[in-house]
């Protein structure tokens, strides 16, 4: 009997072109450098109630399958300006567009209609579980302590049978660009509420809404509603230079750039937010000096301006 190895865990994954269809997947074309954190069987279930003259359980029955979890990937760059990271379908799923300008930048921004949705096979060894109309939301971490990564969290997606394959799948890899790192000299803008800032840990949490519908002629993977936050740690200023605290409630922007725009091209990395309210402020202490906790909220002033995230 064959055994199941952590090692041959991988997953390919696609945008869709028709939502809950599927896509024909390959090894080849289609691998995605990620870390799968999955419950592939999750859903509804109800207990069974009657009278039987006895305890105990009276068993329970399946009312919906779901696939839940999240997945992790680094922050890479592109390689080529004016093309996609190769993690793409990932940032679609989270309700995210490109924009692309050929040999240039694609920019990514929020919609709150027409959202895309992924399709994914996880193969565990010769075990392969389909997953079809995914959508989800992210964090994404930029602080200078490790690398940057997406974290893709509120993972749904449509279940599927698993099935047997004759062989092990191999991955290329190829279209991965090495992991960016956000070592402090890299990162050559972080300013906030238009202050350049001395920041430790930095994450833009997405904060999508997203709900299993098992309703009649419909079951599917929906985004229902978006509130995105910035968690930012900083060194704290004397009051002389810039007074936090009495910024709270009030709003302003951050600017936040990975990779030097004479040295890096292909490999820089953006994140604009243009209106952001300071909600919270907490000192802390990190290696014997006074930082601040800063969390924000994003508001947008128009339908989907949220923020962009560059790749260039």
């Amino acid at each position: 009997m064959g055994k199941i190895y952590e090692q041959d865990v991988l997953i390919l994954a696609g945008t869709e072109t028709t939502y809950g269809s599927g896509l024909v997947l390959t090894g080849a074309a289609n691998a995605m450098r990620a870390k799968v954190n999955l419950k592939f069987l999750d859903g509804d279930q109800e207990d069974l109630d009657y009278d039987a003259g006895r305890g105990g359980s009276k068993g329970a029955m399946q009312l919906t399958k779901r696939v839940t979890g999240d997945i992790t990937t680094y922050l890479s760059g592109v390689g080529t300006a004016g093309t996609a990271p190769a993690y793409a379908p990932f940032l679609q799923m989270c309700g995210l567009k490109p924009a692309i300008t050929a040999g240039e930048k694609v920019v990514y921004t929020p919609v709150s209609q027409d959202y895309d949705s992924a399709v994914a096979h996880v193969y565990r060894g010769k075990i392969k579980h389909p997953i079809h109309g995914a959508r989800a939301s992210l964090d994404l971490s930029l602080g200078t302590k490790a690398l940057p990564k997406f974290t893709f969290n509120s993972f749904i997606g449509l279940f599927v049978d698993p099935t047997q394959v004759a062989n092990f799948i191999s991955a290329d890899y190829t279209a991965f660009e090495q992991p960016m790192t956000s070592d402090a000299v890299l990162v050559t803008k972080m300013n906030l509420f238009g202050q350049a800032v001395n920041m430790s840990e930095l994450t833009f949490k997405l904060g999508n809404t997203v709900v299993h519908r098992n309703v009649t002629n419909n079951i599917s993977v929906e985004i229902t509603n978006r509130k995105p936050q910035v968690e930012i740690t900083i060194e704290e200023p004397e009051l002389n230079t810039f007074d936090w605290w009495g910024k709270l409630s009030t709003y302003g922007d951050m600017e936040y750039q990975l990779g030097d725009d004479a040295l890096d091209e292909g490999h820089i990395f953006e994140l604009n937010v243009p209106n952001l309210q300071l909600r919270s402020i907490e000192p802390t202490m990190a290696d014997g000096i006074s930082h601040l906790k800063i969390v924000l909220d994003v508001v947008p002033t128009a339908r989907d301006n949220d923020f962009e995230l560059i790749f260039r």
